[in-house]
């Protein structure tokens, strides 16, 4: 508690001393300029004229946005302006700025096509347009390459930034929807200097986008310019030698780990093309911390692992014209463990070896036609490859939540090939933002998985196993083998309409469709509104309401198909003999235990409705209070319709065991308050701070999570698994003098809820899911989490490394030093209480997550040209 306290404390100070008290000091000095320039659909568009004209005297600045639309005019004396664009196409645009030694806020200037001239004449404070339903500036989690630069993450990975501000209910079965560059995919598989931005909780409603915005994320990548050469090389390190030790462990896991990078970017000959690769290198060598309990006493141990990882990332971008633009990128990952799996309650013997490969093409062919008209038109095909331990000699032993034992039964080889082909168009007319399209998605998976061939033995504690008493035996035989497809279709059309100067709407429909499901009324219809009292527009009010479709896991497809009882048969003994589960020669007549689709599965659908205010308090800072309701129905779970009766004690069906059916009877309720800040203290700080306080119920926790009771699913009500009902994420970086720089990352969270079981199959179902009597799911709840994350930069200038060159242009060449910390408080962020009552470890954890850890790097960027 003292630590929370201790980094509560710290935020507050930071933003006491950011305040604008302090950026009242500075006077009246220079300033910058700097913007993007966009068409109506967030496109960025190069080569556009930008012209700068000062009031008073007339004094003319020029300048021609690069290949991301950004522009910048440096040092801007205070005065009054007006902002020019023409370009041809589209209409010409003006914006008066008052530069009065306040840092000003970028702009974003969205063109519009047309020929009708508009002048917009407003202070710097003012908005310039209608409010915008398609993106909120103050609740947008956003992330550019540049703030990603001053943001400390561990090993350059941004998954776990991303999961800081992705809401889990509003989550597809599959997890958040990964979208880069238009194309959606499973995971942010890039290295990190071929992230531009990052964008979650973009346009909500949007009918584009199958998955709620809170469960959205969009990346898009690099490429390089036209005109000059960008690139740099970087190292990290780290070295248990810097770290403090895990709270479960006696000594300090060893850890070593190296990460490569460079990229390099610029024009090809022609001056209509450009080229961009990035590429990385990952070498990780840790320990796991073993925790568990044996016959012969506690089990404390590190265990040696090591981890590599390649990833590529290229592109190649022609301009055909200033309207027209073709662009191809290739995405190359490799990824190769060794001792995976080892920790916790896992043993040493459990470790296996896990490799996957991916190669990825997409194309990409943008037309802008200058009667109103865009086209964008997306290719991509992906082969996955990925491979899974060796087949077990022997049987593995699970003593419930006190250890496991033996070797580990999974072998699978999976290869997935998709091919995703998808068209978008726009349309502008009047105050008519019109977007329709169609998208098709086909996965042809060939998959192999002979996991548990060797057997695995479940004891319900440890006093079961010294008597040699498991209350099951699993097995698996038969042709692990099995090829299908799994295709998805979707069209939508979209209107975004300009009502008035004050208030916009925006009317969606959406059409999904998939093969693995025979349902076809997926009609998922989206409304959005902003409206802007006032004449100032310092209060947005957003709201809106929609439904949502999810697809049905390709991983339960392919369960079904393999455990059919034909295919692969799965034996399930109860109470049988050890070591020999066979003894008694009931093998081969034994029936086997199957997986199923239900006959009457349906897709599961989100219905969303939100409402909230967005406020610009004072000059380039805003808060926004945002209250979100969700409901989930048909959500997928499992339940064992081949359970014993209660009545009797018998199976329905003689001819199996088990048989577990994949069902879409569950449902989710979510309530939400979400309060954002979004700052900017002149050139010292600029913060982004979220609060969310939640409820999240529901009764599954998952696609294959068993109930406790198959014929009674009311104990299963409870709240979820992710029903933290606090959360505060702060992220910002902090300019300091002498060109030092600061970013900060903290992660405040309330504890999780936990299951309560009694360890034993009470109710002969063979799987130990059962509850004391009157305990529901999820009755108890862990401790929060607290991580303080800092990285500490210092910036020099310096010459190019293949030569001299005028001090005035070292500007373009800088060597980076960098110390991140992770977890600086070094607070105990436990992984989940047990909640099994025979488990020696009743009521406390096992397992924590890192403890502070120190991040080394060196990286050298330059520009020519």
């Amino acid at each position: 508690m003292l630590r929370f306290h201790s980094a509560v404390n710290a935020l507050l100070v930071a933003l006491v001393l950011s305040s604008p008290v302090f950026g009242q000091m500075r006077g009246q000095a220079s300033v910058t300029v700097t913007g993007v320039v966009e068409d109506g659909n967030g496109a960025a568009i190069s080569g556009v004229k930008v012209t700068l004209v000062r009031g008073d005297t007339h004094h003319i600045q020029e300048t021609v946005s690069d290949e991301n639309g950004n522009f910048s005019f440096p040092e801007v004396s205070p005065g009054n302006y007006v902002l020019k664009i023409e370009m041809s196409g589209f209409e010409p645009y003006e914006k008066s700025l008052v530069a009065d030694g306040q840092a000003l806020k970028p702009l974003k200037i969205k063109l519009k096509i047309g020929a009708m001239k508009q002048q917009i004449t407003v202070d710097a404070d003012a908005a310039d347009e209608a409010p915008s339903t398609s993106d909120s500036d103050a609740a947008t989690a956003r992330v550019d390459d540049n703030l990603l630069r001053q943001l400390p993450t561990l090993s350059e990975d941004v998954t776990p930034l991303i999961q800081k501000f992705v809401s889990p209910a509003a989550q597809g079965a599959e997890g958040p929807s990964i979208i880069i560059d238009g194309v959606e995919g499973s995971a942010v598989d890039l290295p990190a200097s071929a992230i531009r931005k990052i964008r979650i909780d973009r346009n909500p409603y949007s009918a584009l986008f199958q998955h709620p915005g809170k469960a959205k994320v969009e990346v898009t990548t690099e490429h390089g310019h036209k005109k000059r050469y960008d690139g740099g090389f970087a190292m990290y390190a780290r070295n248990s030698l810097f770290d403090a030790r895990n709270a479960f462990a006696k000594l300090a896991p060893d850890l070593d780990r190296r990460l490569l990078q460079a990229n390099l970017g610029g024009a090809l000959p022609g001056n209509s093309s450009s080229f961009y690769i990035a590429a990385e290198r990952s070498m990780l060598n840790q320990s796991a911390v073993v925790n568990a309990v044996t016959l012969t006493g506690p089990v404390l141990e590190n265990v040696p692992t090591t981890q590599h990882r390649d990833n590529v990332f290229a592109r190649l971008q022609w301009w055909v014209s200033p309207l027209h633009t073709l662009y191809g990128t290739y995405n190359f990952n490799d990824h190769s463990y060794h001792n995976k799996d080892v920790g916790g309650f896992n043993l040493p013997e459990q470790g296996v070896n896990d490799g996957r490969h991916r190669h990825r093409v997409m194309l990409d062919y943008s037309a802008i036609i200058p009667a109103n008209w865009r086209n964008d038109l997306r290719f991509s095909f992906s082969n996955d490859n990925e491979h899974t331990g060796n087949s077990a000699v022997a049987p593995a032993i699970i003593v419930n939540q006190a250890f496991n034992a033996g070797p580990s039964q999974t072998f699978t080889r999976d290869e997935r090939r998709q091919f995703d082909l998808q068209d978008t168009v726009y349309y502008a007319h009047n105050k008519h933002a019109i977007t329709f399209g169609a998208r098709f998605r086909a996965d042809l998976i060939d998959a192999f998985d002979a996991s548990n061939f060797g057997g695995t033995f479940e004891f319900a504690s440890l006093g079961q196993y010294a008597a040699g008493s498991p209350f099951v035996f699993r097995t698996v035989e038969g042709n692990p083998n099995v090829e299908f497809a799994a295709r998805v279709a979707n069209g939508f059309v979209q209107d975004e309409l300009q009502v008035s100067p004050q208030l916009t709407l925006t009317f969606g429909l959406r059409y999904d469709w998939q093969s693995t499901i025979d349902e076809r009324a997926n009609f998922a219809p989206r409304l959005a509104f902003a409206f802007a009292p006032g004449k100032n527009r310092k209060t947005v009010i957003r709201g809106g309401g929609g439904i949502f479709y999810d697809n049905f896991p390709v991983s339960a497809r392919q369960r079904s198909l393999l455990y059919d009882g034909t295919r692969l048969r799965e034996l399930v003994f109860s109470n049988p003999s050890f070591p020999n589960p066979f003894a008694a020669g009931e093998a081969s007549s034994s029936p086997p235990s199957v997986i199923r689709v239900a006959p009457d599965i349906r897709p599961p659908y989100l219905s969303q409705t939100s409402i909230g205010v967005e406020h610009e308090l004072w000059h380039n800072n805003s808060l926004t209070v945002e209250y979100a309701f969700l409901h989930g129905t048909h959500l997928f779970r499992s339940r064992n319709i081949n359970a014993p009766l209660p009545e009797t004690g018998l199976r329905p069906d003689p001819n199996f065991v088990n048989i577990n059916q994949v069902e879409s009877t569950a449902f989710e309720r979510s309530h939400a308050v979400t309060a954002t800040f979004r700052g900017q203290f002149g050139k010292f700080f600029e913060p982004y701070v979220q609060y969310i306080f939640s409820k999240n119920i529901n009764d599954t926790s998952g696609t294959f999570a068993l109930p406790a009771n198959n014929y009674d699913l009311r104990p299963e009500i409870g709240p979820a698994d992710f029903d933290w009902r606090h959360r505060l994420n702060l992220m910002g970086a902090v300019a300091l003098p002498q060109a030092f720089h600061l970013g900060l990352l903290l992660s405040v969270t309330s504890g999780a809820p936990f299951d309560i079981t009694t360890g034993f199959d009470n109710n002969g179902d063979t799987v130990a899911t059962d509850r004391p009597p009157g305990v529901t799911r999820n009755t108890g709840r862990g401790p929060g989490t607290v991580e303080l994350d800092v990285r500490f930069a210092k910036t020099f200038n310096v010459a190019r490394l293949w030569g001299g060159e005028p001090a005035s242009k070292r500007k373009r060449n800088n060597l980076e030093f960098t110390v991140d910390a992770f977890n600086v408080i070094n607070h105990t962020n436990v992984n989940g209480i047990v909640g099994v009552l025979s488990s020696p470890f009743f009521g406390r954890a096992n397992s924590a997550g890192g403890a502070r850890t120190v991040q080394l790097s060196v990286k050298y960027l330059f520009r020519r040209g």
